[in-house]
């Protein structure tokens, strides 16, 4: 099962929901669906989400008429769900805009409208792969009238069009947090969030290595230049050439070619502290001896 099939079916359950909420949550399913023959039906091949609108329905609308149809096809099911009764005209109003007579200003109803339009037309990418949420209506012109109620319970989601259709999408996990959070998918934000944290530890420790790794070639490049530069001195003008703190330096590079400068500090002979500024700047004089004398042939 998907991540975000997972979600839908924490959010199919319904049965503790209080009943304005589960109106909210119904007037949701049929504000994601679509009209046929100018009534609102939800359309899904998921039978948990069939069976929660049939929940709902009995619920708000009790002793009316409900009908699902099942049509098989591909060895699939694609179930049609509605309420046939002049109730749901009188409850809901006409689809056009968010009703705030069913929806009031508090968070429980915003977040049941909300999780019934999530469960018919939206969908979570898996986090390990990408932040992404999507929802996507079939009647376009209830697009922008959800995007402003989402904004008005502080939940920034964005609006793009693709093949004609609008899409409103979030690609951030703190706002796909928020908005799970929100229509009661808590679980899965929190899975969310422990995915990001594992990300965040693995890009840090990455970085590490990495630095550590960049560091480790700038060290070994300095000590070969450092040794073929003592080599040429040694070739061309000998080591007796060198005052004696270059001339251990230089023997000291070369027995320890792989040795950072700050393990090169602690070889040196004892009753000579110098610090890692103090032998960068002696390798340095015998680099510029080699590059002299080099000059000079």
């Amino acid at each position: 099962m998907s991540f975000s099939s997972d979600i839908k079916k924490e959010l199919c359950n319904v049965h503790e929901l209080p009943i304005n909420e589960m109106a909210a949550m119904m007037y949701g399913m049929l504000y994601a669906g679509r009209l046929v023959n100018g009534k609102p039906v939800i359309q899904t091949e998921n039978n948990d989400l069939i069976a929660a609108a049939r929940s709902l329905a009995e619920s708000v609308f009790p002793n009316e008429r409900i009908e699902v149809t099942r049509l098989v096809n591909n060895g699939g099911s694609l179930y049609t769900f509605g309420v046939k009764s002049r109730r749901l005209t009188e409850r809901f109003g006409d689809f056009s805009s968010v009703n705030t007579s069913v929806v009031s200003g508090n968070d429980a109803d915003g977040g049941a409208f909300l999780r019934g339009v999530f469960v018919c037309c939206g969908s979570v990418t898996d986090p390990k792969k990408e932040y992404h949420l999507e929802m996507v209506l079939p009647e376009s012109e209830r697009i922008e009238p959800l995007k402003s109620f989402i904004g008005e319970h502080g939940i920034k989601i964005k609006s793009t069009l693709r093949n004609k259709n609008t899409i409103l999408y979030a690609k951030t996990s703190e706002v796909i947090e928020d908005f799970l959070t929100y229509i009661g998918a808590g679980i899965h934000a929190l899975e969310i969030m422990q995915v990001k944290i594992e990300k965040d530890i693995r890009n840090r420790a990455n970085r590490c290595v990495n630095c550590d790794s960049a560091n480790l070639d700038k060290t070994v490049a300095a000590s070969e230049k450092s040794r073929r530069d003592i080599e040429y001195i040694i070739e061309t003008a000998g080591l007796e050439s060198l005052s004696a703190e270059l001339r251990e330096t230089a023997l000291l590079r070369l027995e320890n070619p792989e040795s950072s400068l700050s393990e090169l500090c602690g070889m040196l002979s004892e009753g000579k502290p110098i610090s890692r500024s103090g032998l960068n700047h002696r390798l340095k004089k015998l680099s510029q001896i080699a590059e002299e004398l080099k000059s000079e042939r």
